[in-house]
């Protein structure tokens, strides 16, 4: 018996992924899956380009060419963790160990799936992965490196060296990025006068840039005002386009003046507006340079000699003016009375 037969007599139905209905059968070591080819058409290129080739009698595992399929260089657990993401029997719900997504990841990479990819990649977030392994994978599947901020800043904090291992695991070009930044952080505490510096003396939001332009990572826009280090450059948390004023909300048009919209600042000068100024009764300029009384009213005429009142606050002016009206409205009846004493 040829060594083509023996594997065939023995290969055996896979226990979960030999499906009732599948028109696509994979064979992969001794295990035969029967699934969906109507999910690989969809997602992925690679699959794609697969299922439209021509059937020359070669590898071909649908319906109408029920030769499996072969993949060599896939595990069977591999393509049995990736069916799961597709087959899930609990909706929304994808509680896996790293182990799990490494694997899922690596086959949605190769072949394209890149719902699948995103799917892994924001399951992984969830999870609690040392610094080396998480920049070596990431980096391996080309994943934004915006997510290994906090990994790059871990490296660059720790007081421990690089060992040989971790320096062959993460690559020449990223140990010398991250020596770097780890060089430029003592520079940086030497100039501002520590003269035992650590790493701890460093904030993160310090590290992140220097990491952001030793990476090439471009910075994260910020609003005016805030330098939290959870903003997001992508994505402003709610579904909708960051603005250039670092929300998601469009700028604001304040007296001709284009504004952030919610803290009042300048988009350009990242300037506040001047203070409110409270009126204490005293007249105030307007805008098109007449004046206005805070109560209402219309303003005084000025003196008839041309000189204008001098300030003064609380009202005082107003009193003054009412007090000089009594006066001469006194001395008006004096001069009468007078008068009338003479005649």
């Amino acid at each position: 018996m040829s060594s083509s037969q023996d594997r065939v007599g023995r290969v055996i139905h896979h226990k979960d992924y030999y499906l009732r209905g599948g028109d696509m059968t994979v064979l992969i070591g001794n295990h035969l899956y029967r699934i969906h080819s109507y999910f690989f058409y969809r997602e992925s290129l690679v699959w794609r380009q697969k299922l439209d080739a021509p059937t020359d009698g070669g590898d071909h595992g649908t319906t109408d060419a029920p030769s499996p399929f072969t993949l060599d260089d896939v595990k069977s657990e591999d393509f049995e963790r990736f069916l799961w993401v597709i087959y899930n029997p609990h909706y929304s719900i994808y509680d896996a160990p790293l182990e799990t997504w490494l694997s899922i990841l690596n086959l949605a990479h190769r072949w394209n799936f890149c719902n699948i990819k995103d799917l892994a990649i924001r399951e992984l977030e969830k999870l609690d992965i040392e610094p080396i392994e998480k920049i070596v994978a990431y980096h391996e599947y080309k994943i934004n490196k915006t997510l290994l901020l906090p990994a790059y800043i871990a490296m660059c904090k720790r007081e421990k060296p690089l060992s040989l291992t971790e320096g062959m695991s993460l690559g020449m070009e990223t140990v010398l990025r991250l020596a770097d930044a780890r060089e430029r952080a003592r520079q940086q505490a030497a100039e501002s006068g520590i003269r035992s510096p650590t790493f701890d003396d460093f904030e993160d939001v310090q590290m992140e840039g220097m990491i952001r332009e030793v990476f090439g990572i471009p910075p994260r826009p910020m609003s005016p005002g805030r330098h939290s280090r959870n903003s997001s450059g992508v994505f402003n948390g709610f579904g909708g386009t960051t603005m250039p004023n670092g929300f998601g909300f469009p700028p604001q048009t304040f007296n001709g003046e284009t504004t952030s919209g919610l803290n009042g600042a300048d988009s350009a000068s990242h300037k506040p507006f001047d203070s409110l100024h409270v009126s204490t009764g005293a007249t105030e300029p307007s805008t098109n340079g007449s004046t206005t009384k805070a109560d209402g009213k219309k303003p005084q005429a000025p003196p008839k000699d041309g000189k204008p009142l001098s300030p003064e606050p609380n009202g005082a002016a107003s009193q003054q003016t009412a007090s000089g009206a009594a006066d001469n409205k006194g001395g008006a009846g004096g001069t009468k009375a007078n008068g009338g004493a003479k005649k």
